[in-house]
């Protein structure tokens, strides 16, 4: 159970990463006005800014990789060695993993695709 706990604060880690990549990306506008906006000039993303949440991003959805097939295989070690309780299985933490991975994969298409 204590591998189920690590994981879970490895993703709610790589979730963190992952809303502070789209924060980072998102506010890169406010890093580029200049003191008295110009009517009609539209604002510029920041190149940097967008570089900066893709990469926070991107190190969010391989940290939760990484610790759930870390996970996965340490579950297989462990259930090889001991059995499982009634319905547990590591499969439902693993899963969430993946779908949280799924998620940062999504956001990073979002990043990078649709950029202002």
């Amino acid at each position: 159970m204590n591998a189920e706990r690590t994981l879970s604060v490895w993703t709610r880690t790589a979730l963190s990463l992952m809303i502070f990549g789209i924060a980072v990306d998102r506010f890169g506008l406010l890093l580029r006005h200049e003191r008295w906006v110009h009517l009609g000039k539209p604002f510029l993303p920041n190149p940097l800014s967008t570089l900066g949440g893709v990469v926070l991003v991107a190190l969010g959805v391989l940290m939760v990789l990484t610790c759930g097939f870390r996970y996965l295989a340490y579950a297989r070690d462990w259930g090889r060695v001991h059995t499982w309780p009634k319905r547990h299985a590591p499969w439902l933490a693993f899963s969430f993993a993946m779908a949280v991975a799924a998620f940062g994969i999504v956001l990073l298409v979002v990043l990078l695709v649709f950029t202002d």
